[in-house]
Protein backbone atom coordinates (compact mmCIF):
# COMPACT_ATOMS: atom_id res chain seq x y z
CA UNK A 1 0.00 0.00 0.00
CA UNK A 2 2.93 1.98 0.90
CA UNK A 3 4.38 1.82 -2.64
CA UNK A 4 1.40 2.62 -4.64
CA UNK A 5 1.18 5.78 -2.23
CA UNK A 6 4.84 6.87 -3.01
CA UNK A 7 4.00 5.66 -6.56
CA UNK A 8 1.26 8.03 -6.68
CA UNK A 9 2.74 11.04 -4.86
CA UNK A 10 5.70 11.11 -7.84
CA UNK A 11 2.97 10.57 -10.66
CA UNK A 12 1.70 13.30 -9.62
CA UNK A 13 4.45 15.90 -8.70
CA UNK A 14 5.82 14.81 -12.05
CA UNK A 15 3.15 15.73 -13.99
CA UNK A 16 3.40 18.87 -12.16
CA UNK A 17 6.46 20.16 -12.86
CA UNK A 18 5.43 18.21 -16.66
CA UNK A 19 2.47 20.34 -17.17
CA UNK A 20 4.53 23.88 -16.05
CA UNK A 21 7.30 22.95 -18.50
CA UNK A 22 5.02 21.99 -21.73
CA UNK A 23 1.64 24.24 -20.22
CA UNK A 24 -1.16 24.37 -22.44
CA UNK A 25 -0.49 27.96 -23.97
CA UNK A 26 -2.23 29.81 -26.11
CA UNK A 27 -1.77 28.68 -29.30
CA UNK A 28 -0.66 32.19 -31.71
CA UNK A 29 -0.87 31.87 -35.36
CA UNK A 30 2.65 33.94 -35.57
CA UNK A 31 4.87 31.47 -34.69
CA UNK A 32 3.28 28.56 -36.69
CA UNK A 33 4.55 30.59 -39.92
CA UNK A 34 7.57 28.11 -41.96
CA UNK A 35 10.17 28.50 -44.72
CA UNK A 36 8.97 25.48 -46.09
CA UNK A 37 5.74 26.28 -47.81
CA UNK A 38 5.18 30.10 -48.06
CA UNK A 39 2.07 29.60 -49.87
CA UNK A 40 0.90 27.99 -46.63
CA UNK A 41 -0.05 30.51 -45.19
CA UNK A 42 -3.36 29.21 -42.78
CA UNK A 43 -3.49 28.31 -39.42
CA UNK A 44 -6.10 25.11 -39.42
CA UNK A 45 -5.47 24.28 -35.77
CA UNK A 46 -3.29 22.88 -33.33
CA UNK A 47 -2.90 19.99 -31.09
CA UNK A 48 -1.15 18.13 -28.63
CA UNK A 49 -0.38 14.32 -28.68
CA UNK A 50 -0.54 12.90 -25.17
CA UNK A 51 0.05 9.51 -23.46
CA UNK A 52 -0.95 9.37 -19.49
CA UNK A 53 -1.40 13.03 -19.65
CA UNK A 54 2.13 13.68 -21.10
CA UNK A 55 2.73 15.92 -24.02
CA UNK A 56 4.67 13.52 -26.90
CA UNK A 57 4.49 16.41 -29.57
CA UNK A 58 2.34 19.34 -30.73
CA UNK A 59 1.16 19.14 -34.36
CA UNK A 60 0.14 22.42 -36.44
CA UNK A 61 -1.46 22.24 -39.99
CA UNK A 62 -1.20 25.32 -42.10
CA UNK A 63 -2.33 25.33 -45.61
CA UNK A 64 -2.88 27.17 -48.84
CA UNK A 65 -6.34 27.97 -48.65
CA UNK A 66 -8.54 27.74 -45.50
CA UNK A 67 -11.66 26.20 -47.18
CA UNK A 68 -12.22 23.16 -49.95
CA UNK A 69 -10.65 19.74 -49.81
CA UNK A 70 -7.67 19.81 -48.13
CA UNK A 71 -5.55 17.61 -50.41
CA UNK A 72 -6.21 19.57 -53.46
CA UNK A 73 -4.15 22.43 -51.76
CA UNK A 74 -0.72 22.56 -50.99
CA UNK A 75 -0.54 21.82 -46.59
CA UNK A 76 2.09 21.01 -44.08
CA UNK A 77 1.86 19.30 -40.63
CA UNK A 78 4.24 20.42 -38.30
CA UNK A 79 5.08 18.11 -35.40
CA UNK A 80 7.52 19.38 -32.65
CA UNK A 81 8.46 16.70 -30.13
CA UNK A 82 9.17 16.96 -26.94
CA UNK A 83 10.73 13.69 -26.38
CA UNK A 84 13.63 11.59 -28.29
CA UNK A 85 12.51 8.63 -30.87
CA UNK A 86 14.30 7.16 -33.24
CA UNK A 87 13.24 7.22 -36.92
CA UNK A 88 12.84 4.08 -37.44
CA UNK A 89 10.15 3.96 -34.79
CA UNK A 90 8.19 6.44 -36.18
CA UNK A 91 8.50 4.53 -39.59
CA UNK A 92 6.83 0.88 -37.97
CA UNK A 93 4.36 3.49 -35.98
CA UNK A 94 2.96 5.17 -39.10
CA UNK A 95 2.85 2.16 -41.41
CA UNK A 96 0.60 0.72 -38.27
CA UNK A 97 -1.80 3.30 -38.51
CA UNK A 98 -1.79 3.35 -42.09
CA UNK A 99 -2.46 -0.35 -41.76
CA UNK A 100 -5.25 0.09 -39.21
CA UNK A 101 -6.96 2.47 -41.28
CA UNK A 102 -7.00 0.63 -44.23
CA UNK A 103 -4.64 3.03 -46.35
CA UNK A 104 -1.84 0.90 -47.93
CA UNK A 105 -2.22 -1.63 -51.17
CA UNK A 106 -0.50 -4.59 -50.21
CA UNK A 107 2.21 -4.15 -52.70
CA UNK A 108 3.45 -0.87 -51.64
CA UNK A 109 3.65 -1.72 -47.87
CA UNK A 110 7.21 -3.16 -48.37
CA UNK A 111 8.46 0.32 -50.27
CA UNK A 112 6.75 2.66 -48.14
CA UNK A 113 8.01 1.55 -44.90
CA UNK A 114 11.45 1.02 -46.61
CA UNK A 115 11.53 4.95 -47.64
CA UNK A 116 10.38 5.76 -44.31
CA UNK A 117 12.88 4.25 -42.69
CA UNK A 118 15.36 5.39 -44.71
CA UNK A 119 14.27 8.94 -44.52
CA UNK A 120 12.53 9.60 -40.93
CA UNK A 121 15.23 11.24 -38.99
CA UNK A 122 15.99 10.08 -35.47
CA UNK A 123 14.83 12.93 -33.32
CA UNK A 124 15.82 14.98 -30.30
CA UNK A 125 13.47 16.95 -27.68
CA UNK A 126 12.57 20.04 -29.36
CA UNK A 127 12.94 18.82 -32.98
CA UNK A 128 10.61 19.88 -35.51
CA UNK A 129 9.33 17.37 -38.28
CA UNK A 130 7.86 18.74 -41.14
CA UNK A 131 5.43 16.84 -44.21
CA UNK A 132 4.46 19.29 -46.80
CA UNK A 133 1.58 17.84 -49.18
CA UNK A 134 1.97 19.11 -52.75
CA UNK A 135 -1.49 17.52 -54.83
CA UNK A 136 0.39 16.98 -57.78
CA UNK A 137 4.37 15.57 -56.42
CA UNK A 138 3.90 13.97 -53.11
CA UNK A 139 5.90 14.53 -49.89
CA UNK A 140 8.45 16.56 -49.47
CA UNK A 141 9.95 15.72 -45.57
CA UNK A 142 11.66 19.02 -43.37
CA UNK A 143 13.88 18.33 -40.38
CA UNK A 144 14.36 21.37 -38.26
CA UNK A 145 13.47 22.89 -41.83
CA UNK A 146 15.94 21.04 -43.51
CA UNK A 147 15.08 19.38 -46.75
CA UNK A 148 15.17 15.39 -46.10
CA UNK A 149 14.11 13.71 -49.26
CA UNK A 150 10.57 14.19 -51.61
CA UNK A 151 8.66 10.73 -52.28
CA UNK A 152 6.55 11.33 -55.29
CA UNK A 153 4.45 8.97 -54.87
CA UNK A 154 1.14 10.88 -54.02
CA UNK A 155 -0.47 7.72 -52.77
CA UNK A 156 1.80 7.16 -49.66
CA UNK A 157 1.70 11.37 -49.34
CA UNK A 158 -1.94 10.98 -48.79
CA UNK A 159 -2.21 7.84 -46.83
CA UNK A 160 0.75 9.10 -44.83
CA UNK A 161 -0.95 12.22 -44.08
CA UNK A 162 -4.37 10.82 -43.16
CA UNK A 163 -2.84 9.56 -40.38
CA UNK A 164 -4.16 12.41 -38.48
CA UNK A 165 -6.86 14.10 -40.79
CA UNK A 166 -8.70 10.46 -41.35
CA UNK A 167 -12.23 10.63 -39.36
CA UNK A 168 -10.94 7.48 -37.67
CA UNK A 169 -8.19 8.45 -36.66
CA UNK A 170 -6.44 6.65 -33.80
CA UNK A 171 -6.41 10.04 -32.16
CA UNK A 172 -9.72 12.06 -32.41
CA UNK A 173 -8.89 15.41 -30.01
CA UNK A 174 -5.76 15.70 -32.03
CA UNK A 175 -7.76 15.96 -35.29
CA UNK A 176 -10.44 17.82 -34.01
CA UNK A 177 -7.48 20.41 -32.78
CA UNK A 178 -5.67 20.13 -36.32
CA UNK A 179 -8.89 21.23 -38.21
CA UNK A 180 -10.14 23.88 -35.87
CA UNK A 181 -10.22 26.68 -37.79
CA UNK A 182 -10.49 24.87 -41.29
CA UNK A 183 -13.56 26.17 -43.07
CA UNK A 184 -16.19 23.50 -44.72
CA UNK A 185 -17.12 24.10 -48.20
Amino acid sequence: MLRIFVFTLIFLSSNLVFKKSFGDEKLEYGDARSNVCKECKFLNGRGFLRFFGFKIYEATLLSEYKSGDLFNSKFFLQITYFRDFEGKDIAKISLREMNRLNLIPKEKEKSWLTWMEENFPNIKKNDVLTGVYKPDEGITLHHNETIVNTFKDKGFARSFFLIWLHENTSEPKLRQGLLKFREDG
